[in-house]
């Protein structure tokens, strides 16, 4: 099933969409987020698109219509990601997956870019490498112009890293101290100049409404709340591609997760310059 959305050949396209059906980094005992591709493009399909008197359309954002140019790539194995984005220069690569140890491999095509990394935990474990909890000590990103936003469960190696390297963290506390023209502005101030790779672990969200992730964690944002920051990022920012992982359909309630991933996608891609 390709996403329904995508309305363009490889050609023309200004984003590609690229599955990555993989979660052998994952440590959780949860599984299932390989599904999680697929389960983003069946739940576009049953809910964005409306059929009347023979005809068919898809439902638009609160953003207006989506102009944008897409291509499905379909699903790919891990290990070719890289080889396929280095192949698509000059369009903009959108990552399903899968657990988070994908976006490293993305992240080696984009050497010193600043990263604005979604999560409830911080992914910054340099005792293991090569695993979803080590992604921002793998890969080869700017720490110093680059922002982790939602932590909210850090292990204590995590602590002292986070303190030696320098990385910024934005808390959901944070979010209700200090309000979100705030948060947005410590995001615009510390990507300044820089061309911006977005990550986003979808346990960033409180599993009160994203309950379908591997390592869901209360206390967590709300979907409004990353939709304010989301917008202003990709109309403000250079963005140079962006991912949404660790979509577990096999703990969704309701497909209330994917119903959430597929708004949040389409929001983002509305709203690039």
């Amino acid at each position: 099933m390709k996403f329904v959305y995508a309305n363009s050949d490889l050609k023309g396209a200004e984003f590609v969409l690229i599955g990555v059906p993989d979660e052998s980094g994952s440590h959780s005992s949860r599984k299932g987020a390989k599904k999680g591709p697929d389960a983003i493009r069946k739940v576009a399909t049953e809910r964005c698109v409306f059929k009347r008197n023979g005809k068919i359309s898809l439902a638009q954002v609160s953003s207006g219509k989506i102009q944008k140019k897409i291509y499905d790539y379909g699903n790919i194995p891990k290990k070719k990601i890289s080889q396929i984005i280095r192949t698509n220069q000059g369009r903009i690569p959108i990552i399903i997956g899968g657990d988070h140890s994908i976006t490293t491999e993305v992240l080696s095509c984009f050497p010193h870019a600043a990263v604005i990394y979604f999560d409830a935990h911080p992914d910054i474990i340099s005792s293991e490498k090569r695993y979803y909890g080590s992604v921002l000590h793998d890969a080869p990103v700017d720490l110093k112009k680059s922002i982790l936003v939602g932590m909210r469960e850090p292990e204590t190696e995590e602590l002292a890293t986070l303190k030696k390297v320098g990385l910024q963290v934005i808390s959901p506390q944070d979010f209700y101290e200090h309000g979100l023209p705030w948060v947005w502005k410590q995001i615009a101030q510390k990507t300044k100049g820089k061309k911006v790779y977005i990550s986003l672990d979808l346990d960033v969200f409180d599993p009160s409404i994203a309950p379908g992730v591997s390592t869901p964690v209360p206390g967590g944002l709300d979907f409004n709340q990353v939709l304010f920051l989301m917008k202003r990022i990709m109309k403000q920012r250079q963005v140079i591609g962006f991912d949404i992982m660790e979509l577990n359909p096999s703990y969704d309630q309701d497909q209330r997760t994917a119903h959430l991933a597929v708004k949040l996608l389409l929001e983002m891609i509305a709203n690039s310059t």
